[in-house]
C-alpha cells in the first residue's frame, strides 16, 4: 500500500537529510519515521521509477581527493551552441551545464585530478569547441552547501551547515575503490551496501566504517537527491553579488544563513564579469526568485547583484571520481595520462 503523503513528504526530507552508513540503512530510516523497511523500499522505488528520485549517494569532497575543480564561463553564439555543448558534455566530469542570462552564456562545473590539470583542460575544451576562452571560477571560500527541498512548499530549507576545509588525502588503490563505491547509486535493496562493497572487493563493514570515517570532511554528506522540477521547483538563480574582499566573510555569513540560499561561495573575478560572491536559489518561477533576490539584497545591505537564470540545461550528473573515461578523454585530445 502506498505512503499517505505525509509520511512520503517526511522520507523525502529524511533521505535529503542523511542516510545512514548501516548494514540495513532503509530499516533504520523506517524506524525513525514510524515505518516498515518494506514501505519505505516500495516507496523509493516508485519514487525512482516516476524519476524524482535521482540517486541516493555520497556527495564527495574534490579537494580532499586532489581535484581541481571550477565554474567555468564563456561566451558562445548562438549558431554555435548546441555543437559547444555536445563536445563540453562529453567531458566526462563535466556536471552541471547550463545556458543563463548574460553575455557569458555558457556555464559549466568542472573537475579534474592535478596531472590533468583545470587549465589545460579547459584550453582542450577551447580547442575542441573552437571558443577562443573558458573562463575559470574558482571557489576561494565555501560558506555553505546544503540542499533540501520542502515536498510541500517546495522551497529549499537547508539549514547552515559548517563547511570544512580538508587537506589532499594520501589514497591507497583501496581507498579510490572505496570512494569509487560509496559515489555509485545505492541499490534500492535491503542490505545495499553489501552490494556496493562486492563491487569494491571489499567487505562490507569496511566500506561503511571507511564511509563512517569520511562523513563531514572527504565525503561531505551521503544524501538522496531529486530532480527538482518534478517537484514543481520550476526556476533556480545564481545570484552574483559584487562585494569587496573586506566585506566577502561577513556577507557570506550573512547569505548563508538565509534557509533558502542552497550553496554559497565565494570565487575570483574576471573581466567583464566583477562578481565575487555566488549563491543559489530556488522557486517554482522567475518572479519568485527576483522577489527572493530583492529580500538577500536588503538583508545584505548589498545592491550591485545580478540573477543569472538557467534558460536551458543541457547536463546535471553527480561527479564522480577516479573514472577510466576521463583518461581516454585526455588521451583523445592529444595528452596521454603522465
Amino acid at each position: 500500500m502506498a505512503l499517505s503523503t505525509e509520511a512520503r513528504n517526511e522520507l523525502l526530507r529524511a533521505i535529503q537529510a542523511g542516510v545512514p552508513f548501516a548494514e540495513a540503512p532503509f530499516a533504520a530510516l523506517a524506524r525513525d519515521l514510524d515505518l516498515g523497511e518494506a514501505e519505505v523500499l516500495t516507496e523509493l522505488r516508485g519514487l525512482d521509477e516516476d524519476g524524482l528520485l535521482r540517486e541516493i549517494s555520497a556527495v564527495l569532497e574534490g579537494a580532499a581527493l586532489g581535484y581541481e575543480s571550477a565554474l567555468a564561463t564563456g561566451v558562445v553564439p548562438e549558431a554555435d551552441l548546441d555543437r559547444v555543448v555536445e563536445t563540453v558534455n562529453a567531458h566526462p566530469t563535466v556536471t552541471h551545464n547550463y545556458l543563463r542570462n548574460h553575455h557569458y552564456n555558457l556555464w559549466f562545473t568542472v573537475a579534474v585530478p592535478p596531472e590533468m590539470g583545470l587549465e589545460p583542460t579547459l584550453h582542450a575544451l577551447s580547442r575542441a569547441t573552437g571558443v577562443p576562452h573558458f573562463h575559470a571560477l574558482q571557489r576561494t571560500a565555501t560558506f555553505k552547501i546544503g540542499v533540501n527541498f520542502d515536498p510541500e512548499t517546495r522551497r529549499n530549507r537547508s539549514a547552515v551547515a559548517p563547511v570544512a576545509e580538508v587537506k589532499p588525502l594520501d589514497l591507497s588503490e583501496r581507498d579510490m575503490r572505496c570512494f569509487r563505491a560509496l559515489q555509485t547509486p545505492l541499490p534500492l535493496r535491503e542490505r545495499p551496501f553489501a552490494a556496493l562493497a562486492k563491487e569494491a572487493g571489499v567487505e562490507e563493514a569496511e566500506l561503511l566504517s571507511f564511509g563512517r570515517f569520511h562523513l563531514g570532511s572527504a565525503i561531505r554528506r551521503y544524501v538522496g537527491t531529486l530532480r527538482h522540477r518534478r517537484l514543481g521547483v520550476g526556476a533556480n538563480g545564481m545570484v552574483v553579488w559584487r562585494v569587496s574582499e573586506a566585506e566577502q566573510l561577513e556577507v557570506g555569513q550573512r547569505l548563508a544563513e538565509s534557509p533558502d540560499v542552497s550553496h554559497c561561495y565565494a570565487r575570483n573575478a574576471i573581466d567583464g564579469f566583477p562578481f565575487s560572491l555566488y549563491s543559489m536559489i530556488h522557486g517554482p518561477d522567475r518572479e519568485s526568485c527576483e522577489a527572493l533576490a530583492r529580500e538577500l539584497a536588503i538583508r545584505i545591505g548589498i545592491e550591485e547583484y545580478a540573477v543569472l537564470f538557467s534558460e536551458r540545461e543541457f547536463k546535471k550528473v553527480r561527479l564522480r571520481y577516479f573514472l577510466p573515461e576521463l583518461d581516454d578523454w585526455w588521451a583523445a585530445h592529444g595528452h596521454p595520462r603522465p
